[in-house]
């Protein structure tokens, strides 16, 4: 037979089934709540490691654009050595950037294309910088017709080889974590914030 319920037993099932359904609600939001925070610390850790390169990009798109100035201005003078050898460089640094961009997911301090690029750089800057005061410069440099155009490219040149001395040691200082970055990376992934 069925038993009468009292109003006060059905308010304290109602308050049981409510509060558990409370906790089971806190449970879940505390599970989600922390699967979220554990996804905004590791797209934080990725972005640092990512910022790692940011100066290696910079420079990457400086010389990106001045390869591809001298490529047009080789076209445009219809030399053929200047043609291959800028389109040469261009290239090449198309796919030390790709290597760059893949960074974002993948945590590997790997650069060899980069380093090979800035390696390439490097001495082909110091090549054609002694080569802008001897004959062979306009060679190089079709466009350059008096010794002030030689001056500003051979500045140009200059400030090539610095930029490739300082990404190269900035490419080995990552690859052997003695960059700023690489600590920050680790202190922040021990404190988990």
């Amino acid at each position: 037979m069925l038993q009468p319920f009292s109003i006060s037993s059905i308010i304290q099932v109602l308050s049981e089934l409510f509060r558990n359904n409370i906790e089971r609600a806190d449970t879940i939001m505390t599970k989600k709540d922390q699967s979220l925070e554990q996804k905004k610390h590791d797209m934080s850790v990725r972005s640092i490691n990512f910022s790692r390169y940011l100066m290696i990009r910079y420079f990457s798109a400086a010389f990106l654009f001045t390869n591809l100035f001298w490529l047009v201005f080789a076209i445009c003078y219809k030399d053929i050595v200047a043609s291959i050898i800028s389109g040469l460089l261009f290239v090449l640094l198309l796919v030390a950037s790709v290597e760059q961009v893949s960074k974002w997911n993948v945590r590997n301090t790997d650069l060899k294309f980069t380093k090979l690029y800035y390696q390439l750089q490097l001495v082909a800057n110091v090549i054609f910088a002694i080569g802008c005061y001897l004959p062979f410069g306009k060679v190089l440099f079709p466009f350059m017709a008096t010794n002030d155009v030689a001056n500003v490219i051979f500045t140009i040149l200059v400030v090539g080889i610095l930029g490739s001395i300082l990404i190269l040691r900035r490419i080995s200082n990552i690859q052997n974590g003695r960059d700023k970055y690489a600590r920050a990376i680790k202190t922040f992934e021990s404190n988990r914030q």
